[in-house]
């Protein structure tokens, strides 16, 4: 508006922007001028006419505000009724998705498998359809906080589907190729089988054939030969089929015009890097006192031909060190030998499979949640396919709307127990969050920290006697260090896996590296981060990646285990601090703890309503970010006894470099 005697002007714009323009200043004579914010223009600048133009001037200001605000109301009325439908669609489309994944049950069908695939191409291209639209609304225009974000989450939940054909022709079948590196039956056994049950020379697969081999073997060559022939053998097609995946999901991004690591990672990548690499300095101390003292036993046993006691651990010894966490031929056999441990399947062992699932609920029923429904017990709970094998049967989730289904396994063991426990705590967390729209559903991986806590809990001496399951087992304080000696192994030494496999991907997306050297970086990231070196030197153009790199590698497991590991003993000491546990953390179980169940509701119904920091601040009020404080407390025994052992047996803290060539 300009303001000159005898008339009033008018140019549209924004109330805001108006305000913004001019001031007003008083004048000598006690009235007002309108003064242009640009001082160039102060010569315009004339005295405001008598009362009645002011009136007028306002008048026509007000109209303009009025319809400005008219269309805005209409613009934001239009984006509220497009995501509101558009949330029903996506909840929609993935029940549907889900449904046909749910009754999958004979892969031999082609017509029925046919038709499966010509309806998820259907639902594809929906889900494609409400990302664009979504991107055809212009974010200056709408009011609404809420639907600002409700429509920047909309734009991506075409996902990989904006790839059209290609995703169906090209990068699924890559995803399932690199399943299936696992699983593929091509690798002749060593030494032409004599060391197989009867000799036999069949072809085998690393899951489960190799990973067996793993658990039992103390043959430094065998374990090196099976580590060096899997990578031979799949290097070609795990280098393509995993570029391929790469590209994909940055073609995909740019498609969507969203951050490629938003895409991957859902959240915050920038930030969530951040609060792990603060997690790995506080873990640092531990990692390096349990590394030493690994080191140390394996070279005992392998000598110096194997193994430098000061160096890296290879990488073939350090996957025996894990896999072998539990059994009787662990590095800590001399100090806790397994036979005083009970054997945890004779607690289940009684128990069917439905049974342990039931046992699994009762766990959450006790911190005040409701009992799922019998509906849920009847049509959502998936039978295991008969037709494949139990012992390679793995539980399996789909938690993507509020429609749960929970596939089980017929094979009864305390680890599926807790494999149950862990999943319960996804179907609670969707449960919660059923009254949310989809924009708001995900809940940033939280269900898997929260499974984990309630999985401390769950397996807790405390929790197995008070259950009654443990029945007749006296656990001593020497049981208990034995326990929790094999825990910190499992735990703590896979965590650097975690993280190095994490930043891979990272760097991978946004071309800090590329395929050609990959590898180089992912040794130089290991034996920084984890003091690993591969076994023998390795070629730059190779692909070293384990196989668990490529499991689920669509929803970035690894990084979904390295926050739930670390968060989950932060849950697991807020909900023991909760429920006044006195004594040692690791022996806390927060079973029938209501305080616990009502800090966990008034988490999980938030889903993403909030910002991070804000949710997890509902059970950590304090510190909501990532910290291996927790986790340093609740293995502190094992930590004071590697300390001391350590240091009588002068080992090296740390690693020097490796001797191993990438070239």
């Amino acid at each position: 508006i300009a303001v000159a005697s005898g008339g009033c002007a008018y140019q549209p714009q924004p109330l805001l922007q108006f305000q913004k323009s001019f001031k007003c200043l008083p004048h000598a004579n006690g009235r007002l001028s309108s003064v242009p914010a640009d001082p160039a223009s102060s010569a315009k600048v004339k005295l405001i006419p008598p009362p009645e133009m002011i009136l007028q001037c306002l008048s026509l200001l007000l109209i303009a505000a009025i319809g400005h605000s008219s269309a805005a109301a209409n613009y934001d009325l239009e984006a509220k009724t497009f995501i509101d439908q558009s949330s029903a669609r996506y909840y929609k489309f993935y029940d549907e998705i889900a449904a046909e994944t749910y009754t999958a049950n004979n892969e031999d069908d082609f017509e029925a498998l046919f038709s499966k695939l010509t309806n998820v191409k259907r639902i594809a291209d929906e889900l494609v359809s409400i990302s664009r639209q979504a991107s055809g609304f212009d974010l200056s225009r709408v009011q609404s906080v809420e639907s600002k974000h409700a429509l920047q989450e909309l734009r991506s939940v075409g996902d990989l589907f904006v790839l059209g054909d290609d995703y169906f022709s090209s990068v699924q079948m890559n995803l399932v190729a690199l399943q299936t590196l696992s699983t593929d039956k091509d690798i002749e056994p060593y030494l032409g089988g004599a060391k197989m049950p009867d000799e036999d020379d069949s072809l085998i697969a690393y899951y489960p054939d190799i990973q067996k081999i793993v658990q039992q073997s103390k043959d430094s060559d065998e374990l090196k030969y099976y580590w060096e022939t899997w990578r031979e053998k799949n290097q070609l097609w795990a280098s393509l089929n995993f570029y391929t995946i790469v590209q994909s999901y940055q073609k995909a991004a740019r498609i969507l015009e969203v951050p490629v690591h938003k895409l991957w990672y859902r959240f915050d990548s920038h930030e969530m890097l951040q609060q792990m690499e603060q997690a790995m300095v506080e873990l640092k101390p531990f990692y390096q006192q349990l590394h030493s003292f690994v080191r140390q036993e394996l070279f005992k046993k392998y000598g110096s031909d194997v193994i430098n006691p000061n160096g890296p651990i290879p990488d073939h010894l350090f996957q025996q060190v894990l896999e072998q966490a539990w059994g009787a031929d662990s590095v800590l056999e001399d100090y806790f030998p397994r036979s005083e441990l009970p054997q945890y399947d004779d607690f289940v062992k009684h128990l069917s499979a439905k049974a342990l699932i039931n046992e699994s609920e009762s766990f959450y029923t006790s911190l005040g949640f409701e009992p799922l429904s019998a509906d849920f017990h009847k049509n959502q709970i998936k039978e295991p396919n008969e037709d494949k094998p139990d012992d390679d049967c793995r539980p399996s989730i789909f938690d993507l709307t509020p429609h749960v289904y929970l596939m089980y396994c017929e094979k009864v063991s305390f680890r599926k127990l807790m494999q149950y426990h862990s999943h319960m705590a996804r179907v609670y967390y969707a449960n919660q969050k059923s009254q949310l729209p989809s924009y708001y559903f995900k809940a940033f991986n939280l269900e898997f920290p929260v499974g984990e806590a309630v999985v401390l809990s769950a397996s807790s001496p405390a929790h197995l006697t008070g259950r009654g399951l443990a029945k007749g087992v006296q656990f001593t304080e020497k049981a208990l260090m034995n326990r929790l000696f094999r825990m910190s192994i499992h735990t703590v030494l896979n965590i650097p896996l975690y993280y190095v496999h994490t930043k891979v991907m990272h760097d991978l997306l946004n071309d800090t590296v590329d395929m050609d050297t990959v590898n180089r970086h992912y040794w130089r990231l290991l034996e920084l981060h984890a003091g690993i070196e591969p076994p023998s030197d390795r070629t730059e153009g190779a692909i070293d990646f384990p196989y668990k790199f490529y499991v689920n590698i669509d929803q970035n497991f690894q990084t979904q285990k390295f926050i739930s590991e670390i968060l989950g003993y932060q849950f697991y000491r807020a909900f023991c601090q909760k429920s006044h546990h006195r004594g040692q953390l690791h022996n806390c179980d927060f079973y029938g703890n209501n305080a616990v169940g009502n800090d966990l509701r008034s988490m999980m119904s938030l889903g993403s309503t909030r910002p991070w920091k804000e949710v997890v601040g509902k059970i950590l009020p304090n510190n909501a970010s990532l910290s291996s404080l927790a986790l340093l407390e609740f293995y502190q025994p094992v930590f004071d006894w590697l300390k001391n052992h350590n240091r009588q047996a002068n080992a090296k803290i740390g690693w020097t470099s490796t001797k191993k060539k990438i070239v």
